[in-house]
């Protein structure tokens, strides 16, 4: 196949495709076709580059490991009305300061969660896996050999995330990035009083703020990706 052709391939890939596919998933089903797939990651880029420069409300983007179709963000308003609860995901303020703690702190137990929220995590726990947000990744080589809790691509899907590398250092974080100027009510502190939930929305920009053991920030948005209409 041409250049021109496996360009042509990526995009109907791309815009098929439910999820975010990963270079290796491409390469696997190009090669045949087109064996010289070391390219294949820089034909994705100029990809990237062309559809930016079309000025359109879509894009082809790198997020949770893997390349996607997705509306940018300033579309999202539009895209709320007409999918309306579809594209929100509502979590509580327990299961979001979890989902911070377990983001941070991976691979981390149930009993570690529940030592630093003070409270029992279990139920919490329990949704986050229903939402697919968090995943058993293994057991703790310790006495009882406990569970181990990770985050998911849909994690990073949702939170407009490429990879865990990109979450917000926290010794970083500056202060403005810690406040709201319409901060939500009521603030809900941890039992040990080490850390509060400031917010529960993800930002427009769709990168979450999510600081654990001093603020909690978690905007909830509509930071997911969403397919241009096919």
């Amino acid at each position: 196949m041409e250049i021109s052709e496996v360009k042509q391939v990526l995009e109907a890939l791309l815009f098929v495709s439910e999820r975010p596919l990963s270079l290796k998933e491409l390469k696997d089903i190009i090669k045949e076709d087109y064996p010289d797939t070391a390219n294949l990651e820089t034909l994705l880029n100029e990809l990237k580059t062309e559809y930016e420069n079309m000025n359109k409300p879509y894009e082809i983007k790198f997020v949770a490991e893997g390349w996607t179709f997705a509306t940018k963000t300033n579309f999202s308003h539009w895209i709320k009305k007409l999918l309306k609860e579809k594209t929100v995901l509502k979590l509580s303020p327990s299961a979001l300061e979890t989902l911070a703690m377990i983001a941070y702190k991976q691979p981390i137990t149930r009993a570690e969660i529940d030592e630093i929220r003070g409270v029992e995590s279990s139920g919490v726990i329990d949704t986050l896996l229903e939402r697919k947000l968090i995943k058993i990744v293994g057991r703790k080589e310790t006495l009882g050999r406990p569970l181990l809790y990770g985050t998911t691509q849909d994690f990073l899907k949702h939170f407009g995330l490429a990879h865990l590398s990109e979450l917000p250092l926290i010794e970083n974080m500056s202060k403005e990035a810690q406040q709201t100027e319409n901060p939500p009510e009521p603030e809900l502190p941890f039992n040990n009083g080490e850390a509060e939930i400031a917010e529960q929305q993800l930002p427009e920009s769709g990168e979450p703020v999510v600081v654990e053991e001093q603020i909690v920030e978690v905007v909830e948005n509509n930071a997911e990706p969403e397919s241009p209409e096919q």
